[in-house]
């Protein structure tokens, strides 16, 4: 139907591809990466909540959905030449909403919980509609069970479309937008049923960042990368990097975990941050490493790799001035970077040897760990600042502007040895109580109706979870840590099932768990 209804001008490229956008893309294509997912847990105003409002509620997210559509141009757009060198973002006539938005309602018997935990997984490793069907690689699933006021809202979406930030503005816009659309209003020009009509005016789409910005390269560390691509490994063999955990692209399946911190724990670990020099990323690096090096012997990992994945937007010039998004911070788009840490085998011996021997019982932190610990996290986000401060110079995009076929990459990337045993990418503070603050940041409502809601009438998410798909030649573990202001912290974690042993994770997974508790319990 979607196909149908933008018959005539498909073909209408708006833009190329940026080089974040075609990476992602060829990741998606050769089957090493499908979807990531952040889910938030809305709180619905009480009017609203009753089983019999079901229409009305159904008919404010629709609309609520719209707002946030027309705000963000790259939730309107399709590809073209998805398998070329060089694909490109067209313009669509229409959306058919049915595709995009999907309710699951479920019975009072029914775990909701569990419910939320099983679809999170599912919808991870779901690949999207045929790309060749021009239709917006995203979608938003909604979980209610009766008359409880609350609904689970899960955006999943495919990578080239926009990153971890541009999910966390999607959700924060969103929930201004069903503020907004309290004045009961729920029509919207073009709208038709569940036909979304697009503008007939080409949208404007968010720059690539190589489009906007000198991204210079010094000599000496372009020779350092291309060289660390090209020698011969007999000539070197860097036992920092993750050998113990070959690639392997297939069968393709994520194991996914998470665990929840409650904000006074999440404020307890914060002040220890601040005390220490180091932020919630700076730790997460530093715990990891005490993880892996306790269940990972000297002889298979005597050193270790991790990676930071940071975000562009804060070296964007300011949004044109008839942008929607009205700031470059609020830009759902591509504009992810990643910096890379390293943690010599010295530094990792002298971690095993304050281990105590006997690492398959659950242990807390000595003091003397702890002191190692507050100095990886500190060093961890001394390295993130250096490379907040040098801005674009240096910068692996930059790096990436030397790739010309980035299919022919990504395979060859997997039949080489593993850089990162873990990844850390944290998307921070999401708000989730605020018209308020976000109409100050952002655009105005469409309905442009200035209308305050009473505080208990107001939707608001109280949590939120982060996820990731299997990324097949990238990190072995990548641990991707979310919170809402207020209300604490979801910190995930997945794997390809292919390539790690589920008992190393789960252990893993479990060490962070109780030595954040422990951190929490003892500040």
């Amino acid at each position: 139907m979607a196909n149908g209804l933008n018959h005539g001008i498909e073909k209408m490229a708006l833009r190329n591809f940026g080089i974040n956008e075609r990476y992602q893309l060829a990741m998606y294509l050769l089957d090493q990466y499908r979807g990531t997912t952040l889910s938030c847990r809305y709180a619905v105003p009480p009017r609203l909540a009753p089983e019999e409002s079901r229409t009305q509620l159904e008919g404010a997210v629709k609309v609520a959905v719209v707002d946030t559509i027309m705000r963000h141009p790259m939730l309107q757009v399709g590809m073209m030449d998805t398998t070329s060198k060089i694909p490109s973002w067209i313009q669509l006539q229409s959306l058919d909403l049915t595709q995009h938005i999907k309710w699951l309602y479920i019975g009072a018997q029914e775990d909701f919980e569990q419910t939320v935990q099983e679809t999170f997984r599912v919808q991870l490793d779901d690949r999207f509609p045929d790309l060749s069907i021009k239709q917006p690689g995203w979608k938003i699933t909604l979980i209610r069970q009766g008359n409880i006021p609350i609904i689970e809202v899960l955006l999943t979406w495919n990578h080239p479309q926009f990153d971890g930030a541009g999910g966390k503005v999607f959700h924060e816009d969103f929930l201004e937008m069903l503020n907004h659309a309290e004045n009961g209003s729920h029509e919207r020009t073009g709208l038709d049923g569940d036909i979304l009509r697009l503008p007939q005016a080409p949208p404007l789409l968010p720059t690539p960042i190589e489009s906007l910005k000198s991204l210079p390269l010094d000599l000496g560390y372009l020779v350092k990368v291309f060289w660390a691509e090209t020698r011969p490994r007999f000539l070197h063999r860097d036992v920092s990097q993750a050998a113990w955990c070959p690639i392997r692209t297939s069968p393709y399946k994520t194991q996914f975990r998470a665990f929840f911190m409650n904000n006074a724990s999440l404020l307890a670990i914060l002040a220890l941050c601040r005390q220490n020099k180091t932020t919630i990323t700076g730790l997460l690096n530093g715990l990891a490493l005490i993880a892996f090096s306790s269940h990972l012997d000297s002889t298979v990992a005597p050193a270790f790799q991790s990676s930071t994945i940071m975000d562009h937007r804060r070296n964007l010039p300011p949004a044109p001035p008839d942008a929607p998004w009205v700031r470059s911070d609020r830009t759902v788009g591509n504009y992810v970077t990643q910096l890379p840490h390293s943690f010599n085998t010295e530094l990792v011996a002298r971690i095993r040897s304050r281990l105590r021997a006997d690492a398959s019982q659950g242990r807390d932190l000595s003091a003397d760990l702890r002191r190692e610990l507050w100095a990886v996290s500190a060093q961890n986000r001394l390295e993130i600042v250096r490379k907040l401060e040098a801005g674009l110079r240096n910068d692996l995009v930059g790096v990436f502007k030397y790739v010309t076929d980035w299919q022919q990459t990504m395979r060859d990337m997997a039949k080489k040895t593993r850089q990162f045993s873990w990844l850390v990418t944290n998307l921070g503070v999401l708000d989730g109580n605020t018209s308020t603050t976000l109409s100050t940041t952002t655009t105005r409502s469409p309905t442009d109706v200035d209308t305050k809601v009473d505080d208990d009438q107001r939707w608001s998410i109280g949590r939120a979870q982060f996820g990731l798909s299997a990324e097949i030649p990238a990190a072995a573990i990548e641990f991707a840590p979310v919170s809402v202001a207020g209300q604490g912290m979801c910190v995930s974690a997945n794997w390809p099932d292919c390539a790690v042993d589920a008992m190393i994770g789960d252990r893993i997974m479990a060490d962070l768990e109780r030595w954040l508790a422990q951190l929490a319990s003892q500040s």
